[in-house]
């Protein structure tokens, strides 16, 4: 059993949608990383470089260029640097820093081969652990971690030791900070510890990091984003976002004594101290595309001026220093901004509607008119997508935009196959016989045509082969019809380039329609036009009903008024075609030129409704065999002919030709025609009418109609 189209529409719209769906969700995973770098890139669009929190709660001292050439630094072994190290830290200290996290992980020390070089050092880090406002680093390489010097950890206290590991995706990005990490207890069991970013903004807020048995993870009354799992850090993207000191300048401040500008700068933040190198510890981050130059919006200096030829001007880095994606962390934790990504169900959801959107817009137009419409859908969903981001949740963007993406084919492609092979097969079948815009409403409503017309106002052309018999004298019957077939194919592409379509062929006769099946602007001028070109065709392309025995020609009736048209006939048979007594004057129109010697003709009706009387020229009035009403004729002129004013002036002077005729002034409209026959064949026509009464007097109830007897 053959199910209704509309059904099958119906279940296509479903399965397409489902494949595009099922097909972008199973690789999702993949795509979560790249879509979030994608929303940093929209935001950035839409909003513009995202700022940090205003002042920023956390800050970074960068061992930079600048330091490795500044002195004491310059020339010295990083190993030796120690003391300097701790000089700065004790500043910072002593400025009221709020939470200090070192980048750094030094596991060897000079002290065991220069007793004492370090106790300045040691001591620095020896407050800082029994304040709780230092945290050392350590990274987890494989089954052992890499530890600092054990001196270090004694003085710092080996509780003040945290992992500075990060969380890679697969693609090798670095999106996510862990909230926890794996460690040994001092039972030896393993146990759940903060890592770096959460220790120090644990010590920071002066608040621990809470775990709930349902997997929830809290830090000073923020619910982190996907409790304990590795928190998506949300960059702040301009410029300088978070501000960057250089450890040489401030070794300088420490060693001036400037104190208040510790204060000033550090007091209540968290500090980050690690490398800023362009080549060492850089990572990948979610940021990686919407990077700035390097160098730009630095904080106020204390003691040196910045260090010139740093950096080179305008240059930007996909790569970030590894401490900038824990600074960022921090930040969030602090300010409560971290990401959020949207739940399984949620994000599966929302690419399912994605998809069925795709699949309506691809199902409901033509293909060009659904691809701009999918592009439309595209960037709304780009835009509500950079919205939502802006908020800090992360929608599964590029998941829907490649679902949306998929089911444009996939539809298209089940429609050609289930839906549109039932369209072919009655294109196919109609459009022989019927007009296109009437074969596209059978199809887009899924029935045959029926019995019905209706009453409509219309422009009908009729157009007759003049001289017909003597053309087709002595030609074999298979030669006749192709250049029938050559001369109907040329006019009937005039008629439909001009809105309207070919009814039928009556022997040698065409019958077109303007007007209908679908309203045009203007159907009178869209018929006249038409016709022009027509006769332009005849003139130009000399094939035309050229034959042996001479060459025919062409002339055309049109009339404008009300004509019944639509399925005409027997349940059985029928032909969507035209009836009524305007197309009976198109006919007797088309006859009529044989008698003025004109090829075109048009009634009043068609003038009037053309709307540009000065595009005719009124030959008669004439009433035509089968109508009682008179109808007033008119030649339509080609462009050439009113640009003529040797034509201008000939149409002038039959115009007043006209007028004595239709006024009784018979020997003057004879003598006025007269002045025109040469070459004109209505002026001739009118002469000798207007002779034959030369000389007689107009009846009174004279109105200038002539009768014309022959159809």
């Amino acid at each position: 059993m053959k199910l209704p189209r509309r059904v099958r529409l119906v279940l296509l719209g479903a399965a397409a949608p489902a494949v595009a769906a099922l097909a972008a969700l199973a690789i999702s995973p993949s795509l979560q990383g790249p879509s979030v770098d994608t929303l940093y890139w929209l935001r950035e669009a839409l909003h513009g470089p995202r700022p940090a929190p205003d002042p920023s709660p956390v800050v970074v001292v960068g061992i930079d260029e600048e330091t490795y050439r500044r002195p004491p630094f310059a020339g010295t072994p990083q190993a030796l640097w120690g003391p300097r190290l701790g000089t700065v830290l004790a500043a910072m200290l002593d400025g009221g820093a709020a939470a200090i996290g070192l980048d750094l992980v030094h596991p060897t020390s000079v002290e065991t081969l220069i007793p004492g070089f370090e106790r300045d050092y040691l001591l620095t880090l020896r407050r800082g652990g029994r304040d709780g406002r230092l945290v050392l680093a350590k990274v987890q390489h494989q089954s052992d971690p890499l530890l600092p010097f054990r001196g270090y950890m004694i003085a710092a206290g080996v509780n003040n030791v945290r992992s500075v590991n990060l969380v890679e995706d697969p693609d090798g990005v670095l999106r996510r900070i862990p909230v926890t990490l794996a460690a040994a207890g001092a039972d030896g069991t393993l146990q759940r510890e903060p890592g770096m970013a959460v220790e120090v903004a644990s010590r920071a807020l002066k608040a621990p990091l809470e775990l709930g048995p349902d997997g929830s993870a809290s830090l000073g009354g923020y619910r982190l984003p996907g409790g304990g799992a590795p928190l998506l850090v949300n960059h702040a993207t301009a410029a300088g976002a978070i501000p960057t000191y250089s450890l040489a300048d401030l070794h300088a401040c420490a060693e001036a004594g400037k104190s208040d500008y510790f204060a000033e700068h550090f007091k209540g933040r968290a500090v980050m101290v690690g490398t800023v190198l362009d080549v060492e510890d850089r990572k990948l981050s979610s940021n990686r595309w919407v990077t700035k130059p390097e160098g730009r919006n630095l904080p106020e200096r204390c003691a040196l001026p910045v260090m010139g030829e740093l950096y080179v001007a305008g240059r930007t880095r996909d790569s970030v220093p590894g401490v900038y994606i824990h600074a960022a962390a921090i930040s969030n934790l602090m300010s409560h901004d971290a990401l959020a990504e949207t739940g399984k169900a949620a994000a599966a959801a929302l690419v399912v509607v994605l998809a069925c959107l795709g699949a309506l817009v691809t199902l409901a137009a033509r293909p060009p008119v659904a691809a701009a419409g999918l592009l439309l859908l595209l960037a709304a969903w780009s835009g509500v997508a950079a919205e939502v981001f802006q908020g800090g949740l992360v929608l599964p963007y590029l998941q829907a935009a490649l679902a949306t993406v998929l089911v444009f084919p996939l539809a298209l492609g089940l429609r050609f196959v289930v839906l549109d092979r039932d369209q072919r097969r009655i294109r196919n079948a109609f459009k022989l016989y019927l007009p296109g815009s009437l074969i596209d409403d059978m199809i887009a409503s899924g029935q045959s045509p029926s019995l019905g017309g209706e009453e409509r106002d219309l422009s009908i052309l009729f157009c007759d082969i003049a001289g017909y018999t003597r053309m087709s004298e002595g030609m074999e019957p298979e030669a006749l019809v192709a250049v029938l077939n050559h001369y109907f194919t040329r006019m009937t592409d005039i008629i439909e380039a001009h809105g309207g379509f070919v009814d039928k062929y009556i022997g040698d006769a065409v019958l077109a329609v303007f007007g209908a099946p679908y309203a045009i602007d203007n159907h009178a001028r869209a018929a006249v036009s038409a016709a022009l070109a027509m006769r332009r065709a005849m003139e130009e392309d000399s094939t035309l009903l050229a034959s042996p025995s001479g060459r025919g020609s062409s002339r055309i009736g049109i009339a404008t008024g009300p004509a019944l048209i639509g399925n005409i006939g027997s349940p059985r048979r029928f032909n969507y075609t035209v009836m009524g007594d305007t197309v009976n004057l198109a006919s007797r129109l088309e006859g009529a030129n044989k008698y003025y010697g004109t090829a075109v003709m048009v009634s009043g009706e068609t003038m009037l409704h053309h709307g540009d009387p000065a595009a005719f020229r009124a030959l008669d009035t004439v009433q035509v065999v089968g109508r009682g009403e008179p109808v007033a004729v008119f030649e339509p002129l080609s462009d050439a002919r009113r640009a003529d004013p040797g034509e201008r002036a000939r149409l002038a002077a039959y115009a007043a030709a006209l007028g004595h005729w239709r006024a009784g002034r018979f020997a003057e409209a004879a003598d006025a025609f007269g002045k025109l026959a040469a070459g004109d064949g209505a002026a001739l026509a009118m002469q000798r009418k207007a002779g034959k009464r030369a000389g007689t007097i107009a009846e009174p109830d004279w109105t200038g109609v002539t009768a014309l007897t022959d159809k």
